[in-house]
C-alpha cells in the first residue's frame, strides 16, 4: 500500500470535514423542512377551540366551543352543517349505537343514555337558530348570515353540554375508563357531491372528517390522568381540579380517556414519545413494546409519523380497539396477550390508514380497514419475536372466510360478499368478514400479484402523495398501478364488488 504525502493526506482530510459540515446542515435543514411543512398546512386548516368543563362525579360537561371554518370548496356556502354524533347516543336513537347482541356488553349496567343539549349558537357574533336535520337530529345545519365565498372564513362559535351515558363505548364511561371522543360538533366534508352527511352506524368506524387544527382546555379532577390527542402545552394546578391544554395540529379528530386507575409507562419510538395507559396488564412492558415497534416499522414501510408523541389506552371499550389522531383505545376485555398486543399494532397502522391518509369510513372502509388490517400482517414480516404471523394468520382468514361462506349460504341460500358501504350490511358478523378478512385476502392476493416491492413502494407512493388529505378509492388504485406498471382496476373492481370466488 502507498504512503500518502502528508499535504495530500491534510487537503483530503479538509475536504471530508466539509463534506460533513454540508451533510449535516443538510440534514438539519431537512428535518426543520418537515416540521415547517406541518406549520404550513396548519395555517390553512380549519381550527376548533374548545374549552370543557367536566365533572368526573356526575359525568357532565359543560363546553364552550370556537371554530373558524374556511371554506375550502370551490362553491358558495350558505348552509355549514355539523355532526353532532352524541345524538345517537341519546333516548329515541333506534339506530343503536352496537349491533343487539352487544347491548348486555355495551350496557353492563342496564341501558343508559347520553344527554346533549346546544344552549347557543352564534354565527359572526350573532346568534343564530338552532336548526337540526337528519336521522335522529345527527345533522346541525348552520345558517350562513352571508355568502361564505371560496377561501373565505367564519367564525361560529357553540356553547353546550352534555352527560355521558353508562356505556362501554367511544362516548361514554365504564368502571375503568371515561371516553371522551365524537364529543363535539364537527363540520361535515365537503366533496364531490357536496356535504356530507351521512349518519352514525353500529358497523364499523362511520366518519369522515377534514384536518384541523385543535386548542383543547380540560378542566377535570386532579385525581385522573388523561390520554389524549396533541401535545400537553400546559397545565395549571387548582384545589380540586387540574387545568390542562392541549394543541394538536393537522389531526382528523381529538379523543381523551381519563381515569384514577391509570398507570403510564412510555418509551422513545424514534423522536416519538409512545405512552401506554393500562389500569391492569401483566405484561405492560410488551404491550408498550408493541406500540414502539409499530410506529417503527410503519414509519419505515410507509412513512414517518410526524407528530410527537402517540398514547396507546386501555380503555373501558367493546369493539375491541378504537383510533384516533395520537391515540388508540384498546379493549379491556381482550384476555389473550397475543391478540391484545396484535390490537395495538392494527389501530396503530391506522395512524396512517384513516389518521394521515383519510377517507369517507362509513362509504369505503376497505380504504383504511383492510388496509390496515393487511398493514399488521405485514408487521409480523418485519418483526421477530411475535407469536403470531402473517402465514399462520393468513390461513386462519381464509379458512374463516370459507366457513362463513358455508353457514350463511345454509342458512340464506346466497350472500352480498362485495364490500360496501358499513350501512348495507345487515349484520356485524357480515362486516367484519367482508371488510376485515375478505379485505385482509384482497390484499394479500394484490401483494402475491405484484410482488413484495412493488406493494411496497406503491403503499410509500399512496402515503406521500395524499397524506393530510382525504382519498377516493381511485388514488389508491392510482398508486398501485403506477408502482405495479399496469392498469389493476378490474382487479380491485372485481374484489370489491362481489366477483371473485375465494376457495
Amino acid at each position: 500500500m502507498k504512503t500518502l504525502k502528508k499535504s495530500y493526506l491534510k487537503r483530503t482530510i479538509c475536504l471530508i470535514l466539509v463534506a460533513l459540515m454540508f451533510f449535516c446542515l443538510f440534514a438539519l435543514s431537512g428535518c426543520k423542512k418537515k416540521q415547517d411543512d406541518l406549520n404550513s398546512i396548519a395555517d390553512k386548516l380549519n381550527c376548533y377551540n374548545i374549552d370543557i368543563d367536566f365533572d368526573v362525579n356526575t359525568h357532565h360537561a359543560a363546553v364552550k366551543q370556537k371554530v373558524n371554518y374556511i371554506n375550502h370548496a370551490q362553491a358558495v356556502i350558505k348552509k355549514l352543517p355539523f355532526h353532532i354524533y352524541p345524538n345517537f347516543f341519546k333516548e329515541g336513537a333506534t339506530n343503536t349505537i352496537v349491533p343487539q347482541n352487544r347491548m348486555n356488553d355495551a350496557y353492563p349496567n342496564g341501558v343508559s343514555y347520553a344527554e346533549f343539549n346546544i344552549t347557543r349558537l352564534q354565527v359572526a357574533g350573532g346568534d343564530t337558530n338552532i336548526n337540526y336535520v337528519g336521522e335522529y337530529d345527527g345533522i346541525l345545519e348552520v345558517d350562513l348570515p352571508f355568502s361564505l365565498m371560496p377561501d373565505d372564513s367564519v367564525e361560529i362559535e357553540f356553547e353546550y353540554n352534555f352527560t355521558l351515558p353508562n356505556c362501554q363505548h367511544r362516548f361514554g364511561y365504564g368502571a375503568n375508563t371515561i371516553n371522551l371522543a365524537n364529543f363535539y360538533p364537527i363540520a361535515c366534508v365537503y366533496d364531490a357531491n357536496g356535504f356530507n352527511l351521512s349518519g352514525y352506524n353500529s358497523n364499523g368506524d362511520p366518519f369522515y372528517s377534514d384536518m384541523a387544527n385543535y386548542n383543547v382546555t380540560l378542566t377535570a379532577d386532579k385525581n385522573y390522568l388523561v390520554a389524549h390527542t396533541g401535545d400537553l402545552v400546559e397545565e395549571m394546578a387548582n384545589e380540586n381540579t387540574t387545568t390542562s391544554v392541549y394543541s394538536a395540529k393537522v389531526v382528523r379528530d381529538f379523543a381523551m380517556v381519563l381515569s384514577d386507575k391509570f398507570s403510564v409507562e412510555s418509551e422513545k419510538a424514534g423522536e416519538v414519545q409512545v405512552q401506554y395507559f393500562y389500569f391492569d396488564d401483566a405484561d405492560s412492558t410488551g404491550s408498550l413494546k408493541a406500540a414502539v415497534d409499530a410506529i417503527n416499522t410503519f414509519s419505515n414501510l410507509f412513512g414517518v409519523y410526524p407528530y410527537k408523541n402517540f398514547c396507546v389506552v386501555k380503555s373501558d371499550f367493546i369493539q375491541g380497539g378504537m383510533e384516533y389522531p395520537n391515540l388508540v383505545m384498546i379493549a379491556s376485555d381482550i384476555q389473550n396477550a397475543d391478540d391484545y398486543k396484535n390490537v395495538i399494532v392494527h389501530e396503530t397502522a391506522h395512524q396512517w390508514w384513516y389518521g394521515m391518509v383519510g377517507n369517507d369510513e362509513f362509504l369505503y372502509p376497505w380504504l383504511d380497514e383492510s388496509l390496515t388490517e393487511f398493514c399488521t400482517l405485514l408487521f409480523y414480516d418485519n418483526n421477530e419475536g411475535y407469536n403470531l404471523n402473517h402465514a399462520d394468520m393468513l390461513k386462519a382468514e381464509r379458512e374463516n372466510y370459507s366457513l362463513f361462506i358455508s353457514v350463511y349460504e345454509d342458512v340464506l341460500k346466497s350472500i352480498d360478499t362485495s364490500m360496501r358501504a358499513v350501512d348495507k350490511y345487515n349484520t356485524e358478523p357480515e362486516y367484519t368478514y367482508c371488510i376485515y378478512v375478505k379485505g385482509v385476502l384482497m390484499y394479500d392476493s394484490l401483494y402475491n400479484l405484484i410482488g413484495k416491492k412493488a406493494f411496497y413502494n406503491a403503499l410509500k407512493t399512496y402515503f406521500e402523495q395524499n397524506k393530510y388529505t382525504n382519498v377516493t378509492p381511485q388514488n389508491l388504485i392510482s398508486a398501485f398501478n403506477e408502482a405495479a406498471k399496469t392498469d389493476l382496476t378490474n382487479f380491485f373492481n372485481s374484489w370489491v364488488d362481489g366477483k371473485v370466488v375465494i376457495k
